[in-house]
């Protein structure tokens, strides 16, 4: 797979270069996070003027795409850029990236919304303003509703909010899972959509068409053995309301281990099936089970680097020391390219993501 970067202005969409020389440490995709792409290029590109007399790249003012056969593979805004030695180091976020530090202007007060919907309005705000849109659209719903009549979701500008923190608060309480997406508005166009997709109440399949093998295809397995510190075989929920009319739920689990009980406290939840859900997930997450963690991998008919989303569940086989061999459904909740024919992938056990319930 041949690999250019390509940069952008940022407000305008205007392409600068077709052909960045960018030499690629680590280009990342994430789940419910945003992505991220480090390197470096020739020192007197970064010194570079466009055709609108502004530098070539600019912090929160460039836009880079990374296309691999005509297709955008990713794209984000340069953020940081500076000299380390004789190189000059450049460093760009995924949009996703954007809201963060940016504080909510508005005022809004709706009634059972969904979080979905609350998250497409904070982006809708952010992109009023004339030197912040960048066509970013979000797309995905959830049967969730959040707010009541006595008690609305609230937007405020007196409470300055910070756009991303909200939109990190409104993903977990849904709770829903995002990743970003862009690709060339058309065939033949200079003009790039981006997207991000909202999932309920997770994105993602299992793939059984792929595997991570070690010996075949995984070089390098980081196992990860957990602590004591987090265990419990009881859940204990706490929702909306006062006294005992609080949304309450108990989860047990007889292991033959000693009790060791945590309680969740959420305000937000108003039925007790959603408790119960929640508290289901906290439950499977502290049981103490062995997890890779991270694992080298390399290109192979196994699973062809980027053949996979973050999101999905594959089947990892492999050696731990303590453990011996292993096989755990995991997720990938990030990976990057480290290399022409070699990634990281960033994992967690596909158990510990037990999903149901409804709000």
């Amino acid at each position: 797979m041949t690999w250019r970067y390509i940069a952008a202005r940022a407000l305008t969409g205007e392409i600068l270069d077709w052909d960045l020389p960018l030499n690629r440490d680590e280009l990342t995709w994430g789940l419910s996070r945003s992505g991220s792409l480090r390197g470096t290029i020739k020192p007197d590109v970064g010194q570079l003027r466009a055709g609108d007399g502004r530098l070539l790249l600019e912090e929160w003012g460039t836009m880079l795409y990374a296309e691999a056969d005509q297709q955008i593979r990713w794209a984000g805004i340069v953020v940081s850029s500076g000299f380390e030695g004789a190189q000059w180091r450049i460093e760009a976020a995924g949009v996703s990236a954007y809201p963060h530090g940016i504080p909510y202007l508005g005022e809004w007060r709706p009634v059972t919304v969904d979080p979905a919907a609350a998250i497409r309005h904070v982006w809708d705000h952010l992109q009023t303003f004339a030197n912040g849109d960048l066509g970013v659209q979000v797309v995905g719903d959830t049967p969730v509703r959040i707010g009541t009549t006595q008690e609305p979701y609230q937007l405020s500008w007196w409470d300055a909010t910070d756009c991303g923190r909200e939109i990190e608060q409104l993903a977990r309480e849904a709770p829903l899972e995002w990743v970003e997406e862009a690709a060339w508005s058309s065939p033949g166009s200079t003009a790039v959509t981006h997207t991000l997709r909202l999932g309920y109440p997770r994105l993602g399949r299992r793939r059984s068409d792929l595997a991570f093998v070690q010996g075949d295809n995984v070089t390098g397995v980081v196992p990860v053995l957990r602590s004591g510190d987090d265990y419990a075989n009881e859940v204990v929920g706490l929702g909306a309301g006062e006294g005992r009319k609080m949304v309450f739920s108990r989860l047990p689990v007889i292991d033959g281990r000693l009790r060791r009980v945590a309680v969740r406290s959420d305000k937000s939840v108003t039925a007790a099936s959603r408790m119960d859900a929640l508290c289901r997930d906290d439950l499977t997450a502290r049981q103490g089970l062995p997890e890779i963690a991270e694992i080298e991998v390399d290109d192979h008919p196994n699973a062809v680097l980027g053949s996979w989303a973050p999101g999905d569940d594959i089947l990892v086989q492999a050696t731990v020391p303590w453990l011996g061999d292993v096989s755990i459904w995991s997720r990938v909740i990030g990976w990057s390219l480290t290399g022409e024919h070699r990634a990281r992938v960033a994992l967690m056990r596909s158990d510990r993501f037990v999903y149901g319930g409804s709000a």
